[in-house]
């Protein structure tokens, strides 16, 4: 079987979560309550059979560093795989705007040296179920020089605005790489993942590099449409899309429905363990239909909501349509509906506060209301 290096990539200044995104990079957000956005794009991998995995990070990296470690928990090979963490660093440019084309560049040598063949390119801000040896096996097959991922979708009017979008021939031969501007409802959407050969990846890194210094790998993927075979490979199952607050909170609030839990059940991902304590439900606490994590406290009632490690309900609570983030505290007696609370928030004084389905009111981290 082919090898394939495994690149865990961050995300341009499109994809912004306001608030969560000042504290942490998109790869370190919590997920389901238990779980780091990276974590899926790394299970995909290691459940493929990769293990030389190489994760590039855009903003503070202290989280990541913690969660991610050696990478014991993927299952990751130790003696003949390798797992390389790789935080942002350009002088005189700020970690927003810096292209992935510039990180890759200063870490070519070590791309070069791996003894894979392929290269999987995967975002973070996309969770998706996916068998990269499969996909591998797929390009390989087609003879194509560069795969893309993509989902045909029918709500681009209203919904991915702003996200990348592939236009394919009848042949799925892709013939560029655009944004999607809201002006039609039916369109392509790119997933971000990439596959192609280790040689020509370099290539294209170099070739992004002489044309200009702001070009991401989308870019110069774009650019080869015309001088490389370029094609996309559909995905059909589902997907969670994160690119601003609102796609984030609808993406975990997606995980709760009867037929996304199962598919999730059935997807071994795999992330950092805790010795922690069972969930706890004193003075009459309750949960419906609900991912309640370890430590946590459950004096209120909690509808249709995610409640991290840790977190602490109130008696007489009532959380309905929340994402309560670990270590987070809501007072008894509070009323909370579509809010988000992140990590070591408080919620004491305040106790009535409610958004809307496509606008989550936000408490942010360590605040206290």
């Amino acid at each position: 079987m082919a090898k394939a290096l495994g690149i865990v990539a961050y995300n341009d200044s499109s994809v912004y979560v306001e608030g969560m995104q000042s504290y942490r990079p998109i790869a370190a957000f919590n997920f389901m309550g238990r779980f780091r956005m990276v974590d899926f794009p790394m299970s995909n991998m290691t459940n493929s059979g990769m293990d030389n995995i190489q994760v590039y990070i855009n903003g503070n990296p202290k989280p990541l560093f913690k969660h991610i470690g050696r990478g014991r928990q993927y299952n990751i090979n130790a003696k003949h795989g390798n797992l390389e963490l790789v935080p942002l660093y350009k002088e005189n440019m700020t970690g927003r705007i810096t292209p992935d084309v510039e990180t890759y560049y200063e870490n070519l040598h070590s791309i070069q040296a791996s003894n894979c063949d392929y290269v999987i390119i995967a975002p973070t801000n996309i969770i998706y179920q996916a068998d990269y040896a499969e996909l591998l096996d797929q390009h390989i097959e087609s003879g194509a020089d560069i795969s893309i991922l993509y989902q045909n979708i029918d709500n681009a009017k209203e919904e991915y605005i702003g996200c990348a979008t592939v236009q394919l021939n009848r042949q799925k031969g892709v013939e560029s790489l655009s944004r999607n501007m809201g002006k039609y409802k039916n369109r392509s959407l790119s997933l971000e993942t990439y596959i192609m050969s280790k040689e020509i990846f370099v290539n294209a890194i170099l070739e992004a590099r002489k044309t200009s210094a702001l070009y991401w790998l989308r870019d110069i993927v774009n650019d080869l449409c015309s001088e490389l075979d370029v094609r996309g490979i559909s995905y059909r199952n589902k997907i969670y899309y994160v690119y601003d607050l609102k796609s984030f909170y609808q993406a975990n609030m997606a995980t709760l429905e009867p037929e996304n839990m199962k598919q999730l059940q059935n997807w071994s991902v795999y992330t950092r363990s805790y010795d922690s304590s069972p969930a706890i439900y004193p003075n009459g606490g309750n949960a419906t239909n609900s991912y309640i994590s370890n430590s946590s406290k459950i004096s209120g009632t909690v509808v249709n909501s995610i409640i991290g490690r840790g977190a602490v309900i109130g008696k007489d609570a009532e959380i309905e349509n929340c994402l309560i983030m670990p270590e987070a505290t809501v007072a008894a007696n509070a009323h909370l509906k579509n809010v988000i609370v992140d990590k070591y928030a408080n919620v004491t004084h305040k106790k009535d506060l409610e958004g809307e389905p496509d606008k989550p009111l936000y408490i942010g981290r360590r605040e206290t209301v």
